[in-house]
């Protein structure tokens, strides 16, 4: 890593300091260091594959994702099929 990189990677690990996964996690999305879009698409891939795993058809189950993150059908197949480059 570059030396900007190190002090950028001190500095977050200092804002998370002491902090549990979960409470690490919601914090950096707090402060605007995560991607809302990349979470998104992480937990709905991960959605689908479960349900896919549990027998249930991709479609069905990009119904049933949409649903549960209450959002559309095309926004759950776009995030599913797509790689979106930051």
């Amino acid at each position: 890593m570059t030396r900007i990189e190190n002090r950028l990677t001190e500095a977050v690990r200092e804002a998370i300091e002491g902090l549990s996964a979960a409470e690490a996690a919601g914090r950096l999305l707090e402060l605007g260091l995560l991607s809302r879009r990349g979470c998104e698409q992480l937990a709905i891939r991960g959605e689908m594959r479960r349900l896919e795993r549990e027998g249930m058809r991709r479609c069905e189950a990009m119904h049933v994702v949409a649903e549960t993150f209450c959002c559309s059908y095309e926004k759950v197949r776009t995030l599913f099929y797509n790689t979106f480059k930051h």
